[in-house]
């Protein structure tokens, strides 16, 4: 039994959904389709995109790299790669992984680096996860979006394609924060809550801390 922790099956699903006969791969030249994989990764990075501090399942804490013998123009001691892959810009920097409030404002970033004059430093990240990974509400919403482009894509039937958006976005005016989109945001929002604001390095704290 299939149970839709592959990229291909998620598309399967969607194309399922239209009444659309399956695919083999997201390769042309394996007989496959890759316009459905492009679909696949737009609608995917965009769900992903729609939590701004990263879906619980699609961040995770990564050491940045320091790149030696670089020079950061800006004045800072180090420039840092951020690990890939991942997508967006970091949600948050720390210096201190084990402290879950604890947040780095003393950075510049700039053309993909990270310029700072502490090191280490570390990064919370988002990336594409597996959809193994995925919360089942997420993987619902995702292939009723995905059915929606294959529907205009494939068919070129575009009331299905607004019709499905709807179930998987709601209306308009929600933002495509709606509809089955909106009960994976809310779960997400369980298990991913909101963390203080971080101040330890605001002086006027440091002065009043002693």
């Amino acid at each position: 039994m299939d149970l839709l922790e592959t990229d291909l099956a998620i598309a399967n699903a969607a194309c399922a959904m239209i009444g659309e006969d399956p695919i083999q791969s997201f390769d042309d030249d394996d007989g496959g389709n890759s316009a459905a994989g492009l679909l696949y990764g737009m609608v995917v990075d965009f769900n992903l995109g729609l939590q701004p501090s990263g879906f619980q399942f699609a961040r995770e804490m990564r050491q940045l790299s320091r790149i030696d013998g670089a020079t950061a123009f800006t004045g800072y001691d180090h420039v840092f790669d951020i690990p890939a892959p991942y997508t967006g810009t970091p949600v948050f920097l720390t210096d201190d992984p084990s402290d879950p409030d604890r947040r780095y404002n003393r950075f510049i970033l700039t053309n993909g680096k990270i310029h700072a004059s502490d090191d280490p430093l570390y990064a919370m990240v988002k990336f594409r996860a597996a959809p193994s990974l995925w919360t089942a509400t997420f993987k619902r919403a995702t292939i009723t979006a995905l059915a929606a482009e294959m529907a205009y894509s494939l068919a070129s039937d575009r009331n299905t394609r607004t019709e499905l958006q709807q179930t998987a976005y709601g209306s308009a005016s929600e933002n495509f924060r709606g509809g089955q989109m909106r009960t994976a945001l809310s779960e997400d929002g369980f298990s991913n809550p909101p963390r203080p604001m971080g101040t330890s390095q605001n002086p006027l704290e440091q002065a009043w801390r002693g």
